[in-house]
């Protein structure tokens, strides 16, 4: 097989990847995850289920693709962290994550989209919940000094989580109302506690 030939099959390979993983945003959404099985989506993709088994092995990986394709926060969240470990980390963090979910020229965030299947299933939810938690916790916590890193990571994510429900999902009206940069502004002293423990420890 030639160099050619090579970057040809790697290039078909990854666009059928991408076709799939597509086919089941737009399933998961239309269906339901939990009433959409792995032979609807290789259907939907257009490809033999056994070819699409190579690419992804499941209905799982599929939302896991989706979800790494929609969310892409590890790139996000390094400018962030570059200027280091400092009062300001917790702002600079949430104004870069709270972003991602508001609306854009197009509409609503396709963040809103994803996270609304997440919520309808177990697997779901807890193939989410491990992406979302290996690219912030993987990023954040090991740029923390402290034995407990990790909790305080995962406990700033479910605050920053908990923002994106009110804000998004069930439309709380006192935070819907103001401008993003408002909540960054009123709940960062809290994220700073939580992500960077008390003042008189830091």
């Amino acid at each position: 097989m030639t160099a050619s030939t090579t970057a040809t099959t790697t290039d078909t390979r990854a666009e059928a990847t991408q076709t799939l993983i597509s086919a089941g945003r737009t399933l998961f959404t239309e269906r339901g995850y939990r009433q959409t099985d792995f032979a609807d989506l290789a259907a939907a993709a257009g490809l033999e289920p056994g070819y699409a088994q190579e690419l992804l092995t499941d209905k799982a990986a599929v939302f896991g693709a989706l979800v790494e394709r929609t969310v892409k926060v590890a790139g996000l969240l390094g400018p962030a962290l570059a200027e280091g470990v400092d009062e300001d980390l917790p702002a600079r963090l949430a104004r870069t994550f709270l972003a991602l979910w508001e609306p854009g020229e197009d509409g609503e965030s396709p963040l809103i989209e994803v996270f609304r299947i997440a919520l309808s299933d177990r697997e779901a939810s807890a193939v989410w919940r491990e992406r979302i938690t290996e690219v912030l916790n993987g990023s954040v916590d090991q740029e923390l000094p402290g034995e407990d890193a990790v909790l305080r990571t995962a406990l700033f994510g479910a605050q920053l989580g908990g923002t994106v429900v009110a804000r998004h999902l069930t439309g709380t009206t006192a935070i819907t109302s103001v401008e993003i940069e408002t909540v960054i502004e009123t709940i960062t002293p809290a994220l700073r506690r939580t992500l960077l423990g008390p003042a008189d420890a830091r």
